[in-house]
């Protein structure tokens, strides 16, 4: 993985070329020059394969790196860095970094998969509409706090609070009682859907938390 491989470019300086790996084991090359600078960084390129016009590629070469500068490989060399970036996928794959991320990604894909058949019900047109009146009961629910709060401020404004204590935060909480109340029973006869839609925010939450 450490063994760099040397190439001289077009302007006369030296480049040293490696593979490294990102923390999520991708393969990519590092072209460095004598004085510790980089290059060229990413994935080897195969320009017929990238469509890259014939009149872009050097005479030769096959292969590319991307800048700053690219450096321009033959098929020959392509091969040689194939052949050290094979070689430090297997070292990886072999180190306790490599374990690891082998068990995280097991562990992301029974988590997916159990996300999955939490959810299945949401992808049902039975159960899209069943969400639908779910989100309508609780946007009913919030309406009504909503326009308590409202009013309580305007009955400040104005000076006179008793009338909204006296006859409309009474009506206000009736409401919000009767419509708590009306979310419950949907719950309760369709406990499936009020479990899928808590497994879909835990699981959107959890995708959040891993790319933040």
């Amino acid at each position: 993985m450490d063994t760099p491989f040397s190439k001289t470019l077009p302007d006369g300086r030296s480049v040293s070329v490696a593979p490294a790996l990102t923390v999520f084991g991708a393969l990519y090359f590092t072209a460095m020059d004598t004085r510790g600078r980089q290059v060229a960084s990413g994935e080897l390129g195969d320009a017929a394969q990238r469509g890259v016009p014939a009149d872009r590629v050097p005479s030769g070469c096959t292969h590319w790196l991307g800048g700053p500068e690219p450096v321009w490989f033959t098929f020959e060399e392509a091969g040689r860095l194939a052949e050290l970036g094979d070689a430090a996928l297997r070292a990886f794959a072999e180190s306790q970094e490599g374990h690891s991320l082998e068990a995280w990604r097991r562990e992301q894909g029974e988590l997916a998969a159990a996300e999955a058949a939490a959810t299945a019900v949401l992808r049902t047109p039975d159960g899209m509409a069943l969400a639908a009146e779910r989100d309508r009961l609780r946007a009913k629910a919030r309406g009504i706090l909503d326009a308590d709060d409202a009013q309580r401020e305007a009955a400040y404004e104005s000076g006179e609070p008793g009338h909204y204590y006296r006859q409309q935060k009474p009506q206000n909480d009736a409401a919000y009682d009767a419509a708590r109340a009306a979310l419950g029973e949907f719950d309760e006869q369709h406990p499936e859907i009020a479990a899928a839609l808590t497994a879909a925010k835990a699981a959107a939450e959890r995708r959040f938390l891993e790319h933040d």
